[in-house]
């Protein structure tokens, strides 16, 4: 046997003990991965901390050199103005006139710890690191932790980003500051830099801001302990803008003063106690800077993302600010509105104006004066504003016509009821008559609400609630339901995000991200921020040079074609944009808008376009006070037709640019609901448009709503039959689905009137008789008589009665169409009256006394027609031809 044979055996029979060696191996090897993990974590955070802080500022050369006085400039690179330094607002003040307990506020309140610290809170930072930790380290999470040095260097040397990065730089350069400077020094540079609201910079500029008072030694405890809580969100708790959250925010601070013992509880109570006293100082009266509106804008809009900086960078950091702002416009604009809003008291209008092309906003009009420094401007910052009618073709048509309808589909006028009950929605328009069969086109010249409604339901809530969101309207969920047709929203618009989305269907539906700064260069020349144009496609080419004919029509002095047959020629049938009187469109050039007008007359709307620039104007009170007859045509559209002309003049008129795509072809303006139709034999011509197709959509099929009956001449609302007084003759009829009394009377139960007449739509005027010359019904194959389906209720003479402010007595006179007709008038409330059939070219004055006064005439035309008292011009009756 070998030597070696024991070994073998002794290994042999060892072999089992091989496993525990084996957990041992790989508990190693875990350790090795800890430690390999723990190395490159080091290495990432020590990388990250060098790359945060290898260009970090020297505090003897900050990167914004404050002091030095930053620039705007216009859209042509033209100096517009030093940026407004607001003298009053920036009142350096040494530490030692500083009182204590004003210095005990600040300190009580953001850092506790100030006079122990090194610069920064080791402990408020580990509370800061555990909420970042937990989020992630998301930039709408990230923690302060900041100490009164962390917000010193902050303030003179970085942006107020969130970011990882620029919190440890902060904490670098408060650590340097403290070991350069003394406490006192630290807390005087604080005292003096840190933005305390109403832009004032340090305390001395927030004491005359908020008390006009220059003399920080006469201040009491509570101002102190306001100006104190400012820093935490000057905006929220501004005094003079929310009075309950500053008063909460200042006992706030005195509630940390007593945990501190800077003071004693009687002193915080009596404190508390006080009111919050503030009164506004010279500040609040600065305005006298070229184009404040715009320029106020800009300031603002440097302060928030993605700019984020402060105040004092804005300021005095020699910056080279680039803007989109046209002067020549911008003046246009605030002369505009000041000449329309001359006489009307404290009614307020806001404008703006932007450049399709590339997004510039190139005039700003926040309000009818400018009277204070960086004032409430309506036309960005007013929300709450229902935009009315002039958010239809956003999220109505532009949505019809991409799922397939078009400009000359047809919609029934009629109310439509939606739901049941409680929750049952009965749009309508602004006042009667309902016209029946109406192209969209039309429906969206006259503003037609029961169209808007009908054609968003069948398109689908959520589809028009998207389009206009892509389109830039900041709709929420709580605007997705039906009245968002007719601009019910919670929260939206101004006239900014107005003007926003009807650019884009000026630059053929393509949006252009609003920009009101193209770029800003630092003092040594670098570009900090640069802005290009940001484009996206929301709406086809196709779909927006339709919809812009659509909405030409509504500022065109076109003839009613058609609907004139039923209201009458001289009935108020224009276009919302244009009457006699008001003509909103652009003298000489192309112009397509919209006009809108909310309950109640809140809010007046006009937004629109030429091929050059758009605007939005917004007229109305800033405490949602109605106005009587507050139409958008009437107050909003002038302003903005004599802004754009302005801004149109010198340049050569040019047409809106056609796509390939698009056709034009003759329409019925009469077919049945949803369809369109092109014009057959029986189509009369005053029913004939020509509308603009996207390519494939246009009518292949005639309407066949129009039919042939033999009617009695001498009588042709009846049908002829042997025995009859005339000779027979064809007459064409609309053959439409009838809609009469029984269809009429639940709607009027609903709407809390007894009085059906005015909901009959005023096409069935056009409907085939259903009676002969000799009295003998007759089926008319689906047609009704108008005004009900019978001419029974009608009558040769009426006698009424007046009382102010009442309705007349009977409410509704029925009239046949050819049939001599007198109406009697007396009044019954010993007052004189003037009864007005415009429409009809009758007036009739009444006398106080109670003598009877008539009138007789031959009613020409069937439809329904307005009685009012131009002594108290409010609709009285109505009287129904048929």
């Amino acid at each position: 046997m070998s030597r070696h044979a024991p070994r073998r055996l002794r290994r042999t029979a060892a072999a089992p003990s091989r496993a525990p060696r084996r957990v041992v191996r790989w508990a190693r090897l875990a350790l090795i991965a800890v430690c390999l993990v723990s190395v490159v974590s080091l290495a990432a955070c020590a990388d990250m901390f060098y790359k945060a802080v290898s260009d970090i500022p020297s505090l003897g050369d900050p990167t914004h050199t404050l002091g030095v006085t930053s620039v705007i400039y216009d859209r042509n690179g033209n100096m517009v103005t030093a940026v407004p330094g607001l003298s009053q607002n920036r009142q350096p003040v040494d530490i030692s006139q500083v009182p204590v307990l004003l210095q005990d506020a600040f300190i009580a309140t953001e850092d506790r710890s100030f006079y122990t610290n090194i610069g920064v809170s080791f402990r408020g930072i580990a509370r800061a690191l555990l909420v970042d930790l937990r989020y992630g380290f998301r930039s709408s999470t990230l923690q302060g932790g900041s100490t009164i040095s962390q917000q010193l260097a902050r303030n003179l040397y970085l942006n107020q980003q969130d970011t990882l990065t620029r919190k440890l730089r902060e904490a670098v350069l408060a650590i340097e500051l403290n070991r350069k400077y003394t406490k006192a020094q630290v807390l005087g540079m604080y005292l003096n830099e840190v933005s305390l609201g109403e832009h004032a910079s340090g305390v001395e500029a927030a004491a005359i801001t908020y008390f006009n008072q220059p003399d920080l030694g006469r201040l009491t405890l509570p101002q102190m302990a306001l100006l104190a809580g400012l820093p935490q969100a000057p905006s929220a708790d501004d005094p003079f803008v929310d009075p309950k959250a500053a008063l909460t925010r200042r006992n706030e601070v005195l509630g940390y003063m007593l945990e501190q013992h800077y003071i004693t509880a009687a002193q915080a109570a009596a404190a508390k106690a006080a009111p919050l006293g503030v009164s506004a100082g010279a500040a609040q009266n600065a305005a006298n800077y070229p184009d404040p509106w715009f320029v106020d804008a800009v300031i603002l809009a440097l302060q928030q993302p993605p700019y984020n900086l402060t105040w004092q960078q804005v300021s005095e950091g020699g910056l080279k600010i680039y803007t989109t702002l046209d002067p020549t416009i911008e003046a246009a604009a605030v002369k505009a509105v000041q000449q329309h809003m001359q006489g009307l008291g404290s009614l307020q209008a806001a404008e703006v104006v932007m450049d399709q092309s590339n997004g510039d906003v190139v005039a700003i009009v926040g309000g009818v004066a400018h009277t204070t420094a960086l004032a409430f401007d309506r036309a960005i910052a007013a929300p709450g504003r229902q935009p009315g009618s002039s958010i239809k073709p956003i999220v109505d048509y532009i949505p019809a016509l991409e799922h397939g309808l078009t400009a000359g589909t047809v919609v029934d006028d009629v109310i439509h009821s939606y739901g049941s009950g409680q929750t049952q929605y009965l749009p309508q328009d602004d006042q009667p008559p309902y016209y029946g069969l109406t192209t969209l086109t039309e429906a969206l010249r006259r503003s037609v609400n029961t169209v808007a409604v009908e054609v968003l339901n069948r398109v689908g809530v959520q589809v028009g609630f998207a389009n206009a969101q892509a389109m830039g309207l900041p709709l929420t969920q709580q605007d997705m339901y039906l009245p968002l047709a007719i601009g019910g929203t919670a929260d939206c618009c101004t006239p900014l995000q107005m003007a926003d989305a009807y650019a884009a269907i000026a630059n053929g539906g393509m949006h252009v991200t609003p920009r009101l700064i193209s770029s800003v260069v630092g003092p040594q020349g670098q570009v900090l921020f640069s802005n290009p144009p940001q484009f996206q496609r929301v709406v086809s080419p196709q779909v927006a040079f339709v919809m812009t004919k659509m909405l030409e029509t509504v500022v065109s002095p076109q003839p009613n074609v058609g609907w004139d047959v039923l209201s009458g020629a001289n009935d108020s049938n224009w276009a919302t944009g244009y009457d006699a009187q008001v003509q909103d469109n652009v003298p000489r050039w192309p112009t397509a808008g919209k006009t809108g007008t909310t309950d109640n007359n809140e809010d007046a709307w006009f937004v629109g376009y030429t091929p050059l620039y758009t605007a939005a104007v917004w007229v109305g009170y800033d405490n949602h006070q109605p106005f009587h007859n507050l139409y958008g045509g009437v107050y909003a559209g002038p302003i903005f037709r004599d802004t754009l002309a302005a801004a149109v003049a010198g340049h050569s008129v040019v047409d809106f640019p056609q796509p390939p795509g698009v056709v034009q072809a003759q329409i019925d303006i009469r077919a049945a609901p949803w369809t369109v139709a092109k014009p057959g034999p029986l189509t009369p011509a005053q029913d004939i448009r020509t509308e603009w197709f996207v390519a494939g959509s246009q009518p292949t099929a005639t309407s066949p709503l129009w039919v042939e009956r033999t009617v009695d001449s001498s009588n042709p609302q009846t049908l002829w039959e042997p025995g009859c007084p005339g000779t027979p003759e064809t007459a064409v009829f609309l053959n439409r689905t009838p809609l009469g009394q029984a269809w009429a009377e639940p709607i009027a139960y609903a709407k809390g009137t007894g009085d059906w007449q005015p909901f009959i739509p005023l096409d069935m005027g056009l409907a085939p008789p259903t009676q002969t010359c000799l009295g003998t019904p007759v089926s008319a194959g689906g047609g009704t008589s108008g005004g009900g389906g019978t001419s029974s209720g009608c009558a040769a003479s009426w006698l009424v009665t007046l009382d102010q402010g009442q309705p007349l007595n009977p409410v509704t006179a029925c009239a046949l169409k050819g049939q001599a007709l007198t109406l009697t008038f007396v009044a019954a409330d010993g007052r004189p009256h003037r009864v007005v059939l415009r429409t009809l070219r009758r007036q009739v004055n009444v006398p106080a006394d109670g003598t009877p006064v008539s009138v007789t005439f031959t009613p020409n035309r069937v439809g329904t027609f307005i009685m009012s008292d131009a002594l108290d011009p409010t609709e009285i009756g109505r009287l129904v031809v048929q």
